[in-house]
């Protein structure tokens, strides 16, 4: 399962959140970079608020045999009331709030795996460097505001040559 399929699970087990694209209460989006998040937030509309949305670029860092890879996951609330300091500070916290139960969570099931001695998606998960950074964003759109999460995973590359995608393989 890609990490996004791991933050979609969240988003339709996550009671406040409930992702339920068939009964259109869609909660989790998914988009190509940062531009595309501000996007987006142009076009949510306020009742789904929280909501999830989460970039798919493919960035990282690290040596050529584990490079670790970097996942920007946005917790969105909308402030109730956008001329009030106060509704946007609590739309800031209860972001954070959510992106504090997912760490949970995702804790919970990569202690499960490891306990059961699954080498599963959750128990592959770098949960040292989940940590890397965070920052909340906005204010967005239409009174949105966000806690970023720089989620790290490491993720091994897979070093032993194939012959057959080679037009030549004896010169490779």
């Amino acid at each position: 399962m890609t990490f996004h399929g791991i933050v979609r699970q969240w988003c339709k087990l996550y009671r406040p959140i409930h992702d339920d694209e068939i009964h259109g209460n869609r909660r989790f989006f998914l988009t190509d970079s940062t531009a595309g998040v501000i996007e987006l937030a142009k076009n949510i509309k306020p009742a789904y608020s929280p909501c999830v949305v989460m970039e798919s670029n493919v960035e990282g860092d690290g040596p050529v045999t584990m490079p670790v890879r970097c996942y920007p996951v946005y917790f969105f609330v909308r402030a109730k009331n956008m001329s009030d300091g106060d509704s946007a500070a609590e739309a800031k916290e209860e972001a954070w709030v959510h992106a504090q139960n997912f760490v949970a969570w995702l804790l919970a099931k990569h202690n499960q795996e490891l306990e059961s001695n699954i080498n599963g998606d959750f128990a592959r998960i770098d949960l040292e460097q989940a940590y890397s950074g965070f920052q909340t964003v906005g204010p967005l759109e239409d009174g949105w505001f966000a806690v970023l999460m720089q989620f790290d995973r490491l993720e091994p590359v897979n070093t032993c040559l194939n012959k057959d995608l080679y037009l030549d393989p004896c010169n490779c």
